[in-house]
C-alpha cells in the first residue's frame, strides 16, 4: 500500500478526495505531495478491518459516517469489534451521536428514504437539503477546531 503524508497544505483536497464517489463524483488530482487521481475508497467504507498503515508509522485520517468502525459492514448481525491493533494509528473524524439526533428524523440520510419517502420527492429533498446546511455548520466547526488547536482537546481514543 502507497501512503502519503498529511499536510496542512494538502489536507483541505485530501479530505474531498476521501468523499469523492466513483461515478458520482470527479477524482481529486491536485493533492499535493501526491501523484494521481484520488476517489472515495469504496471498499473501505465496508469497514474492512486490516492494518491501514502495517508499518504502524503515521495516521490514518479516516472521515466516516459513524463514531464507530464495524468490521465487515457485510456481517454486521455478528456483532464484531474492530481488532486493536489495526485501529491504533486511525484517527475517525465522525460527526457525534448528539450531532445526528438533532438532524430531521434524528438520523444521517440514507438510500432507504428513496422509500420512506416515495412519492414525497420534495419532502426529502428538504430534509437532505437541511441536513447539508447542518453539516456545513459541522464542517465549519470542524475547520475551526483545526486552526485553533482546540483538536487536541476533542481528540478521544476509539
Amino acid at each position: 500500500m502507497t501512503s502519503y503524508g498529511l499536510t496542512p497544505s494538502n489536507f483541505k483536497s485530501a479530505l474531498l478526495s476521501s468523499g469523492s464517489m466513483p461515478i458520482a463524483m470527479e477524482g481529486v488530482s491536485t493533492i499535493e505531495g501526491a501523484p494521481g487521481l484520488f476517489r472515495d475508497g469504496g471498499i473501505l467504507d465496508y469497514h474492512l478491518d486490516i492494518p491501514f498503515l502495517p508499518d504502524g508509522d503515521g495516521l490514518v485520517l479516516y472521515p466516516h459516517f459513524y463514531e464507530k468502525i464495524t468490521p465487515g459492514w457485510f456481517d454486521k448481525a455478528l456483532n464484531r469489534k474492530p481488532c486493536n491493533g489495526n485501529m491504533e494509528n486511525v484517527v475517525l473524524v465522525a460527526p457525534s451521536k448528539t450531532f445526528v439526533k438533532s438532524l430531521p428524523y434524528a438520523k444521517i440520510p440514507d438510500r432507504k428514504d428513496f422509500s420512506t419517502f416515495k412519492g414525497k420527492d420534495i419532502q426529502r429533498k428538504v430534509y437532505w437539503k437541511t441536513v447539508l446546511e447542518k453539516n456545513k455548520q459541522l464542517g465549519e466547526e470542524f475547520f475551526e477546531a483545526i486552526q485553533s488547536g482546540k483538536i487536541r482537546q476533542i481528540v478521544k481514543p476509539l
